[in-house]
């Protein structure tokens, strides 16, 4: 192996967050889909909280997870993780409002 073995704790909790990040960006990518592919929406709000959610919000979920390295120069480990955690509450409260105004 080599000297960066094994690697520190920030990676292993990158990875361990990464699991929760994917699987949730991949549900709400294919849920929020199908939503809005079978009209569910009923009405503006409903429509454009979920075109938001899976536009804007998924993707920005998914790359706030990627950019780990690069945020992690800049901000540090602790801004790292504030910044991810700040993105997945923004992420979460989009999606669950969504979920009630479509069911």
């Amino acid at each position: 192996m080599g000297a960066n073995w094994p690697p520190s704790r920030f990676w292993q909790f990158w990875a361990l967050a990464g699991m929760l990040v994917l699987t949730a960006v991949f549900w709400w990518g294919v849920e929020g889909y199908a939503y809005y592919e079978g009209g569910y929406a009923r009405g503006p709000i409903a429509d454009g909280l979920l075109r938001f959610s899976l536009l804007i919000l998924t993707p920005a979920l998914a790359l706030m997870w990627l950019a780990a390295a690069w945020l992690r120069r800049r901000v540090g480990e602790t801004g790292y993780w504030q910044l991810l955690g700040l993105v997945a509450g923004i992420w979460a409260g989009a999606v669950l409002v969504t979920r009630m105004l479509l069911v």
